[in-house]
């Protein structure tokens, strides 16, 4: 299924992403609080909280949607530092998951990051036991660089093009 992370979320997106708070496998990679109860209204506030810190430069969350039905898959974002590096982290709502939406979201992520942020490389930190992450890292040109508060860090330069060089 060919995807694009292309977009912003938009209001319309609350109620599947409401449903994706709900998701054990999301909550278990994620940082939830234990108290957290999933709405519409928190989904929205997220929303509009994520427009804000695109226009502010400071994350650029980017809705992961089908190409062909612009149905919403999942997401992924970008968190640029001033040491020029930019941390992903991206996810997949659980009735598309492995079909690469993740992987596919992760290289077209990387693109926007090099081309656009003119980043100098692209870092994703994941659990050890997160299989399926480590695969879109690992599948996506990062390579693993060590270790921080536990988890694996991963990262990719911009000359990697699966199948080539950029």
């Amino acid at each position: 299924m060919a995807s694009s992370p292309s977009r912003p979320f938009v209001e319309s997106d609350a109620p599947i992403m409401c449903d994706a708070d709900r998701d054990a496998e999301i909550r278990r990679w994620f940082d939830f609080p234990a108290d957290f109860v999933p709405s519409l209204e928190h989904s929205r506030e997220v929303i509009r909280r994520w427009d804000s810190e695109r226009t502010a430069g400071t994350r650029f969350p980017f809705a992961v949607r089908s190409v062909t039905t612009n149905e919403l898959l999942g997401g992924c974002e970008l968190r640029p530092t001033d040491q020029g590096i930019a941390n992903l982290s991206y996810w997949t709502y659980p009735s598309h998951r492995r079909r690469g939406v993740a992987g596919r979201a992760v290289r077209l992520a990387c693109d926007v990051a090099f081309d656009e942020l003119g980043v100098q490389y692209v870092e994703i930190v994941v659990d050890s036991e997160n299989v399926a992450s480590r695969a879109a890292a690992e599948g996506s040109g990062f390579v693993e660089s060590g270790e921080r508060d536990g988890r694996i860090v991963y990262v990719r330069m911009p000359a990697y093009k699966k199948g080539g060089i950029r």
